[in-house]
């Protein structure tokens, strides 16, 4: 084999390799799996994480059940931060009826919590006032590989006592160290074995040219 040879083959394992670990740095995992409706409580609801070990905290998902909120907020490291003061509408996605914020990654540590807050103010035009109402979500699992742990909910409806059985919120969280034993995606898997194939077919033409 030819040293252009080898250098192609060399740079096609390094783009494998290099691809597989920035996927597996990346991957991403909520922290409650699962679960289903839980109905609603009319008052507001604090949820509450504590993080076991050093993960990367990239999202905060609020459960809404596709309402349009009007308070939602979640703290970290002591700082609050505001739906309508801090992020909006335009920072927000929504899916399977939680409404996902991505934030900047916060690198967490064990022992640090993370806490959010949902109400939903609505005028009842029945009995001509303003309610208030949390959506809730139960029969979920708290995801082991997560290294976060769930505290609970707390509410007015459960006398402020928190409740692990309910929760207003997810969080998405992936490892703070890139080589740590996490499966890439399916799809970054087949992108890096392309580029990997693309090198090696070069290098396996120009070997015939030069034979």
């Amino acid at each position: 084999m030819s040293l252009l040879s080898k250098r192609l083959v060399s740079i096609a394992a390094s783009t494998v390799l290099l691809s597989l670990v920035s996927a597996s740095a990346n991957a991403q995992t909520d922290v409650l799996t699962g679960g289903s409706d839980g109905g609603g409580v009319g008052y507001g609801a604090t949820s509450t994480y504590k993080f076991t070990g050093s993960m990367i905290l990239n999202s905060i998902g609020f459960y809404t059940d596709n309402k349009s909120y009007s308070s939602l907020e979640y703290s970290i490291k002591g700082q609050t931060y505001r739906y309508g003061v801090d992020f909006f509408d335009n920072s927000l996605n929504i899916e399977n009826g939680f409404t996902w914020l991505t934030i900047s990654p916060q690198a967490m540590v064990s022992n640090e919590t993370v806490t959010v807050y949902t109400n939903y103010e609505y005028y009842d035009f029945f009995d001509n006032e303003m309610r208030t109402e949390t959506d809730l979500f139960r029969n979920f699992t708290v995801n082991p590989s997560a290294n976060v742990s769930y505290e609970g909910l707390v509410t007015g409806a459960f006398a402020n006592v928190p409740n692990s059985g309910y929760t207003n919120s997810n969080l998405r969280v992936s490892p703070a160290n890139p080589g740590s034993n996490v499966a890439p995606e399916p799809g970054s898997f087949a992108l890096a074995l392309t580029g990997g194939a693309a090198l090696l077919g070069i290098c396996v033409r120009r070997r015939r040219t030069a034979g």
